[in-house]
């Protein structure tokens, strides 16, 4: 079989619902990459709280994260590596929102870098840091970040993404579905970085065709990828969206191994 490129987003997607791997999983995506199948993690989640992960499956191919900004080999120097980041002058002016929004948490982070505004706990994808060593603010943001993330009350929303495009319009503000309700956050990057032109660099460094990407995912941030693949698969739990846009749907959701299912069947793996 031609060899592809597995793109896998990991909440919803490749994880099951208590945010890990099963072992039927990493038998089927290490028995893919056996077969000279490339194995891409494409995630929102920053490198520090994803490479687990790749190590667990014993990935070698290239990683994305943080929807795409940040392309890198973990544990090694790449050539190829790839970032887009915020200039830090324009990552401390986003603090000016605090003085007219109520905003809980804000958070700049880049590869091997997160730091907060102040200490905190319980909030979603991020690593419990209740007595930080150094602050978001003038002294203790060092490199430029990545993204600048803000979480808020759901009614907050709007007016402070519309207040961002009103101030910094040359920036991009996003959330997603995981990121709604008691969770909601808003994430400012730079813009023009997504999943999709991720995986097509990606796919050129790896001398891999776009008709040969295979995407899995299954929320708002999984779309642009999953439209852009040679063949899009939404996982049996995707929302909507991901549902109407893809080539295929799994069988499974995420919590009863719906990737490795979809695989071992389509790529004809024992495992």
């Amino acid at each position: 079989m031609q060899r592809k490129l597995i793109a896998l987003d990991l909440d919803g997607t490749t994880l099951n619902a208590k945010g890990a791997l099963t072992p039927r999983t990493i038998a089927v995506l290490e028995a893919a990459s056996a077969a000279g199948h490339q194995v891409v993690i494409t995630t929102g989640r920053p490198d520090s709280i994803s490479e687990p992960f790749y190590d667990q499956l014993h990935l070698t191919a290239p990683m994305i994260n943080f929807n795409g900004a940040l392309i890198h080999v973990p544990h090694q120097h790449w050539a190829g590596e790839h970032a887009v980041t915020l200039p830090i002058a324009t990552a401390l002016g986003l603090q000016e929102f605090k003085a007219d929004y109520d905003i809980k948490v804000m958070v700049a982070e880049g590869k091997q870098l997160l730091v907060a505004d102040h200490g905190y706990t319980d909030i979603p994808f991020l690593p419990d840091m209740p007595t930080p060593t150094r602050l978001f603010d003038a002294a203790g943001l060092t490199q430029n970040p990545i993204s600048v993330t803000m979480f808020i009350d759901e009614a907050t929303l709007d007016p402070l993404s519309a207040a961002i495009a009103g101030r910094f319009p040359d920036l991009a503000a996003k959330t997603w579905g995981a990121w709604s309700g008691e969770n909601t956050a808003l994430e400012v990057t730079a813009p023009n970085t997504s999943k999709s032109r991720a995986l097509a660099y990606v796919a050129d460094a790896c001398g891999i065709a776009r008709t040969d990407i295979w995407a899995f995912g299954d929320d708002l941030n999984d779309l642009d990828m999953i439209e852009f693949a040679g063949v899009g698969v939404a996982m049996a739990n995707a929302r909507p969206q991901i549902l109407a846009a893809a080539d295929d749907v799994t069988g499974d959701d995420n919590d009863h191994d719906g990737v490795a299912a979809y695989l071992a069947k389509a790529l004809h793996l024992a495992a």
